[in-house]
């Protein structure tokens, strides 16, 4: 009678314990090594609350653009700087186009309406360019540009050649020591996708002599090897004959020592590009 009394006495002081132990539990019922798995909610439980969504993102505007039948990459390309255009925000599309000199941006991509107008026309693919051409100006854009998948067109006044500037020749030896010292106007600028050096395969006859040679930086680009500065806002140009140019730059070298360098350009099929150099 005793020993069953006690025994008694054990299991109800153990399932005080249990319950004890059981209101001090974490919320997710288990502590240290559980010993079966956790059951899975009934398909009856009630759905957890719903969580608050954020804002949906302004879609960004879709521009009519001319197909080109012939290169079908190329208004889909197109398509994003036009719809940065339509906002009228100079500084993205400057930020964007770093294959455009900054100071042509306001200008050439500031008539907004004869753009928009013109690349509303059929477009045609040309032998370096897609263009579309309206009454006031005409869209061209470069096939390094629609290979990128955000094409910078060219824009520039219907009827009129739409000849690359000394502005463009500045900015492509810009482009070229911004390289070279380890800082790119963008990540993608390389070589390989936006060639500034003009190929072995081109003419050079600088001096009109009648004699044409293969440009020599094609094969001796390796001039600057250990550049470290240039003076980016002391870039001159000077007109040459024909459809050459120079452009000078003061550079530093690893010595620190500073001297003008002198670039010589011609226009290539992705405009200008550099063919010499001469202290």
């Amino acid at each position: 009678m005793y020993r069953h009394r006690r025994a008694l006495l054990a299991c109800l002081t153990g399932a005080a314990s249990v319950l004890t132990l059981a209101s001090c539990l974490p919320d997710d019922g288990q502590s240290g090594i559980p010993t079966q798995a956790p059951t899975t909610r009934s398909a009856t439980a009630s759905p957890p609350p719903a969580q608050s969504q954020s804002p949906a993102a302004t879609p960004a505007p879709q521009v009519p653009i001319g197909v080109v039948p012939s290169n079908p990459a190329a208004a889909p390309a197109l398509q994003p700087w036009a719809a940065d255009l339509v906002t009228g925000d100079l500084e993205v599309l400057t930020r964007k186009c770093w294959t455009v000199p900054p100071l042509e941006i306001p200008t050439m991509y500031g008539d907004k309406d004869s753009v928009l107008a013109a690349l509303a026309e059929p477009g045609v693919d040309g032998q370096y360019a897609v263009t579309w051409t309206g009454a006031g100006v005409t869209v061209a854009v470069k096939r390094s540009e629609i290979a990128s998948g955000y094409a910078c067109p060219r824009v520039y006044a219907t009827g009129s050649n739409g000849d690359f500037t000394p502005a463009d020749a500045r900015h492509v030896v810009r482009r070229y020591l911004s390289r070279l010292v380890g800082t790119p106007l963008s990540p993608d600028d390389v070589e390989g996708a936006y060639p500034l050096v003009c190929s072995a395969a081109q003419t050079w006859d600088p001096e009109g002599t009648g004699n044409p040679i293969a440009p020599p930086f094609a094969t001796n680009s390796n001039l600057l090897t250990g550049t470290k500065a240039f003076a980016g806002d002391d870039i001159e140009s000077t007109p040459l004959q024909l459809d050459y140019l120079s452009v000078t730059v003061p550079i530093t070298n690893a010595a620190g020592v500073t001297a003008t360098k002198d670039f010589t350009l011609r226009i290539g099929s992705e405009g200008y590009c550099i063919g010499d150099m001469s202290a």
